[in-house]
């Protein structure tokens, strides 16, 4: 009987940690939270003026030892684009620009270069050149509305 307990406790150790890691996802938002070392996930839409910070989520420890990202505009053209290092003791990359005009953080239309447009953000595994995530995300004039 002992025997068995121990197994079934470590059968559900195992299905814990497999459920407990998330998936990878592409985070974007106005802000960064510190003390959480976290994008606050706002929408995929973005005023121009708005602050733009972007996160990779991996869901895992990174298995990799650099990551590309690339911000695309509608026409397939790279508008920005950066390769970092990560490690295995991470297991989320931010993207925090400085405002050159500014200071803090840079606006949608600083980061895309556009006041308006939709543009797909990509990272990809750059030691290998495989595609991990894209997110698209639409940056909007001032004076539009969101969410009507």
């Amino acid at each position: 009987i002992m025997k068995n307990l121990t197994w079934l406790i470590a059968l559900m150790a195992m299905a814990f940690f497999a459920c407990s890691s998330e998936p990878a996802s592409i985070v974007t938002g106005k802000e960064f939270i510190q003390n959480r070392s976290a994008v606050a996930d706002t929408a995929s839409i973005f005023h121009s003026s708005d602050p733009f910070v972007m996160q990779l989520r991996y869901g895992k420890a990174f298995d990799f030892a650099k990551v590309k990202w690339e911000i695309v505009d509608a026409n397939g053209t790279v508008v920005s684009s950066k390769t970092s290092a990560v490690n295995n003791k991470q297991d989320s990359y931010t993207v925090i620009v400085s405002s050159v005009r500014h200071g803090g953080i840079a606006s949608a239309a600083e980061i895309f270069r556009a006041k308006e447009g939709t543009f797909t953000i990509r990272f990809t595994n750059a030691d290998a050149g495989t595609p991990i995530l894209e997110k698209q995300v639409q940056v909007v004039l001032n004076s539009q509305k969101i969410g009507e």
